[in-house]
C-alpha cells in the first residue's frame, strides 16, 4: 500500500538532500559553461576567475592543465595571480612543450557562430597577461588527436563540429611579452594552425625574442594595438598558409607601432592593419610571401597593407618586398571624412619597397596621397606595366592622387618600366629633381624644376629628388707660370664628388683636360663639376692665372782678386754666370776685354760649365779682345745656370792713366759680360764691374799738363801709371839741362 504524507516527508527531505549534494559536487565544472553561455549574446568569453571553497582557479591554462592556487608553477614555468595593481604575470624559463594545449568552445566576436580554440597558453579572460621570457622556450602545436576532423561550419549544422582554431598563445584580453629569453611558438604545421600569437586585445612585445608561426597569421590582434618596443629583441612573424588572407603581423581593427627591434613579418601580406602603421625606429623587413600557384585576387599580395589608415615612418627603417606591390596604402575615408588625407606619410628613416611581379603591373608603392617631408625612400616597381609610385584617391579610384615631396627630404627615387610615377599622379616638389628616359637612370638625364603645382612626370622612368649638385672637394687653383715657349697646364687639378670636372677658356666650350696656354698673359679659368647620373651640375666657378713676360736673365760677372789691388803680373780670373731662361733654345755670351788687358788663356783655356759638369756642346771663340761662347742647343740647361770662366792680366807698359781716380791713385778697369737668346737682337748685359790697381807717382815734378813723370816698374813692383811720351822728353830735357847748369857752376 501506498504511504502516507507523513512517512514520504522523511524521504523527500533525504532525497533533496542527496539532490542538493550532488549539483554542489558539480558546480566546479559546470561555472565555465555558465560563463560561456552567459555572455554568448555579448560574444564575451568566460569570467576571469572560477572558485571552490578548496582553491582559487585562474583562467590560465599552460600546456593542457589548468592553473590554479594550488598549481602555480611547473616545468619551465611559473605563475604570479595579478594583485596590487600589477597583472597577472607567466615566466618562461625554459618551457617546452609540444602538443595541442587547453581547449575551449568559444563564440567568434561578431557572435555568429561557434568555434573550438585550441593553444598551450590560453588565457581565457578579457584582463592583461604578462609573459615573462627568461630562457629559451618552444611551443610546436600540434592537431587533437581525440576530436574529428575539422571542418567549416557553425555549430547548430546537423552533424558537423564547430571549426578547430590552434594557436600557440591565446589571449582574450591583452598581451604583453617581455624580458631577456626567447620564445618560439608554432602553430603553422596545419591548416587550422590560426596563430603562433592571437589576441582580442594589444599585443605588446617589450623586450626579449620572440618566433611566432600560424597557417593563417604570424601575430594577430582582433580589436587591439600591436606594438613592438624600443627595447624588443628579435621579432619574427610568418605564415605557413597559401591562402590569399594569411598575415605575418595583422591587427585587424587596430594599429601597428613598431619603435625598436629586428621585425620580420611575412606573408601573403607581411603587415595588413585596420589603423595605422607607425614606425618610430628599428629594422622592419615585410616580406610577399606567394606561392608558385598564385593568381590574380581582389586581396592584393603586398609586403604592407594599410587599406583604412596611414603609414607612418619617423624612424627606422623599413623594406617592403611584395608581389604585386610592396607597400599599398590606399587609405579610404573613415566615416564622416569629406576630403582626400595623406595614405603614406615619410618623415624621416628609411624605406624600400618593390614589386617584384613581371607578368604584369607590379608597383613599388601604391598610395592616395603620398606626403615625404624627410628621410629616404626608393620605390621600384618590375613588369611591363609596372611604376615605382602610383596614388589613387582615397575612394580608389585613379586619379586626385598626388605625391607631395618637400624640402626635408634626404632622397627620394622612384623608377619603373612603365613609369617612375603614374601618369594619373600629380607631383608636388619643392626641391629640384632628375628625371631620367631608362630605369636604370643612365639616358635622358634631365633637371626638374622645383614646383609647388601640380605636374605630370609620367615622361620619367626614374625620377630622383633632390637632384643634389655635384661638388668640387678640391677646387682647381690657379698658377703664376714663368713664359717657357711651350703650352703650359693653367690651373692645379680638382678633385670632386659626384661627377666629372671641367675646365673651359670662354665659358662655352667644356672639356675634363686641364687648359693650356704659351703666350704671356693673365688667363681667367671656368670650371664646373658635370654631375654624375645623380647628381646635377655645379655652379660654374672661375680661377685666375698668369704667364710672365720672356724672362730674358742678365749675366753676372766676378773677378779672383775681389778689390784687392793687383800687380802687372798677377793673372785675374774671371767668371761669368749666365742662367739660362726656360723658353730658351739657344745662348750666346761674350766679353769685351779692355785694351789694358790680355788674355791669357787660348779657347781651350776657357772653361764652360754647367753643375760643376764641362759643357763639350760649347763653341768658344776669341777674337781680339772679344771672347765669346755659344751654346746652339740649350734646352737641356733650362733653368740652369753657365758657368765661364777665363784668367786675363795687365799688358805690359799699359797706360792706366783714363782709369784713375780723382786722386791719381787708383786705377779701375771695367769688366762687362753680354747675352742674347735664340738669335734675338735683344741683349741683355752684366753690371758693369771693375779690377783696381794701384797707381805710383815717382818722385819728381808736375809738368804743365799736371802729370807725373815716372819711370817704368820693375817686375813685382807695384804697377805705376805710364806717363805720355811728351811728357817724358820734357822731364828728361830739363834733366839734362840741369845738369849742365851745375856742371856750370863748378867751372
Amino acid at each position: 500500500m501506498g504511504a502516507t504524507p507523513k512517512g514520504k516527508l522523511p524521504r523527500l527531505a533525504l532525497s533533496l538532500i542527496v539532490v542538493i549534494t550532488m549539483v554542489l559536487g558539480l558546480m566546479s565544472g559546470a561555472g565555465l559553461g555558465k560563463a560561456l553561455a552567459d555572455d554568448a549574446e555579448t560574444g564575451r568569453i568566460a569570467p576571469a576567475e572560477l572558485q571552490t571553497a578548496a582553491e582559487t582557479c585562474y583562467p590560465l591554462w599552460v600546456g593542457e592543465t589548468q592553473v590554479t592556487s594550488a598549481n602555480l608553477k611547473g616545468q619551465g614555468w611559473s605563475f604570479t595571480p595579478a594583485a596590487n595593481g600589477n597583472p597577472a604575470t607567466l615566466t618562461l624559463s625554459g618551457y617546452s612543450y609540444t602538443g595541442p594545449g587547453h581547449m575551449e568552445t568559444l563564440q567568434d566576436y561578431d557572435g555568429e557562430w561557434d568555434y573550438y580554440r585550441h593553444a598551450p597558453i590560453f588565457w581565457n579572460a578579457d584582463s592583461a597577461l604578462v609573459v615573462e621570457l627568461a630562457g629559451e622556450s618552444s611551443i610546436v602545436v600540434t592537431a587533437d588527436s581525440t576530436v574529428g576532423n575539422a571542418s567549416e561550419g557553425s555549430a547548430d549544422e546537423e552533424d558537423e563540429d564547430p571549426t578547430h582554431r590552434y594557436c600557440g598563445i591565446f589571449c582574450a584580453g591583452s598581451l604583453t611579452v617581455k624580458g631577456t629569453g626567447s620564445l618560439s611558438a608554432n602553430a603553422g604545421g596545419m591548416e587550422d594552425g590560426d596563430a603562433g600569437i592571437y589576441a582580442r586585445g594589444d599585443v605588446s612585445i617589450e623586450g626579449g625574442s620572440v618566433s611566432a608561426t600560424g597557417y593563417d597569421y604570424g601575430i594577430y590582434s582582433y580589436e587591439g594595438t600591436i606594438a613592438i618596443g624600443a627595447d624588443a629583441g628579435t621579432v619574427a612573424a610568418e605564415t605557413t598558409g597559401g591562402a590569399n588572407s594569411v598575415y605575418g603581423i595583422s591587427a585587424e581593427y587596430g594599429d601597428v607601432k613598431i619603435d625598436g627591434g629586428t621585425v620580420t613579418a611575412s606573408g601573403y601580406r607581411g603587415i595588413s592593419v585596420g589603423g595605422d602603421i607607425v614606425v618610430n625606429g628599428g629594422e622592419v623587413f615585410a616580406l610577399c610571401s606567394v606561392p608558385a600557384s598564385y593568381t590574380t585576387s581582389i586581396m592584393a599580395p603586398c609586403a604592407i597593407a594599410c587599406d583604412y589608415g596611414t603609414l607612418i615612418v619617423n624612424g627606422g627603417t623599413v623594406t617592403a618586398k611584395g608581389h604585386q606591390y610592396g607597400i599599398y596604402a590606399v587609405r579610404h575615408p573613415a566615416s564622416g571624412e569629406t576630403g582626400l588625407v595623406p595614405g603614406i606619410a615619410i618623415n624621416g628613416g628609411s624605406v624600400v619597397a618593390e614589386s617584384r611581379e613581371s607578368e604584369s603591373s607590379g608597383i613599388g608603392i601604391d598610395g592616395c596621397i603620398m606626403t615625404v617631408k624627410g628621410g629616404s625612400v626608393q620605390a621600384s616597381g618590375n613588369g611591363d606595366k609596372a611604376y615605382g609610385v602610383s596614388a589613387n584617391n582615397s575612394m580608389g579610384e585613379s586619379g586626385n592622387g598626388s605625391l607631395v615631396i618637400e624640402e626635408g627630404v634626404a632622397s627620394f627615387i622612384a623608377q619603373g618600366p612603365a613609369g617612375a610615377i603614374n601618369a594619373d599622379t600629380s607631383v608636388k616638389n619643392a626641391v629640384v629633381g632628375l628625371g631620367y628616359s631608362d630605369v636604370a637612370g643612365t639616358e635622358g638625364k634631365t633637371s626638374i624644376a622645383a614646383n609647388a603645382d601640380s605636374k605630370d612626370l609620367s615622361g620619367y622612368r626614374r625620377a630622383l629628388f633632390p637632384a643634389t649638385a655635384a661638388s668640387a672637394t678640391t677646387s682647381p687653383a690657379g698658377k703664376s707660370l714663368p713664359y717657357t715657349g711651350k703650352p703650359q697646364e693653367l690651373v692645379t687639378e680638382g678633385a670632386v664628388s659626384g661627377g666629372t670636372m671641367l675646365y673651359s677658356l670662354d665659358g662655352k666650350a667644356y672639356a675634363a683636360e686641364l687648359p693650356t696656354a704659351t703666350d704671356p698673359g693673365e688667363y681667367a679659368v671656368y670650371y664646373k663639376v658635370a654631375g654624375d647620373a645623380s647628381h646635377v651640375d655645379s655652379q660654374t666657378q672661375t680661377v685666375t692665372s698668369t704667364i710672365a713676360e720672356k724672362a730674358y736673365p742678365a749675366p753676372t760677372m766676378s773677378n779672383s782678386k775681389g778689390s784687392a789691388f793687383a800687380s802687372q803680373t798677377d793673372e785675374i780670373t774671371y767668371t761669368v754666370n749666365q742662367e739660362v731662361p726656360s723658353w730658351a733654345t739657344s745662348v750666346r755670351t761674350w766679353v769685351d776685354l779692355e785694351s789694358v788687358l790680355q788674355y791669357m788663356v787660348d779657347v781651350s783655356g776657357v772653361a764652360v760649365t754647367c753643375d760643376g759638369t764641362a759643357l763639350s756642346s760649347a763653341k768658344v771663340s776669341i777674337d781680339g779682345q772679344k771672347l765669346t761662347v755659344e751654346i746652339d742647343d740649350a734646352t737641356a740647361l733650362r733653368g740652369k745656370t753657365i758657368q765661364i770662366s777665363y784668367k786675363a792680366k795687365l799688358r805690359s807698359g799699359a797706360r792706366l792713366d783714363p782709369y784713375l781716380n780723382a786722386d791719381k791713385n787708383i786705377a779701375s778697369v771695367p769688366y762687362q759680360a753680354h747675352t742674347s737668346f735664340d738669335g734675338e737682337s735683344k741683349v741683355v748685359s752684366s753690371q758693369v764691374e771693375s779690377v783696381k790697381f794701384r797707381a805710383s807717382a815717382a818722385k819728381g815734378d808736375s809738368n804743365s799738363a799736371g802729370g807725373s813723370r815716372s819711370g817704368l816698374p820693375k817686375t813685382g813692383d807695384t804697377m805705376p801709371y805710364a806717363a805720355p811720351a811728351a811728357t817724358a822728353l820734357v822731364a828728361l830735357a830739363a834733366a839734362v839741362l840741369a845738369l849742365a847748369a851745375r856742371r856750370c857752376q863748378r867751372d
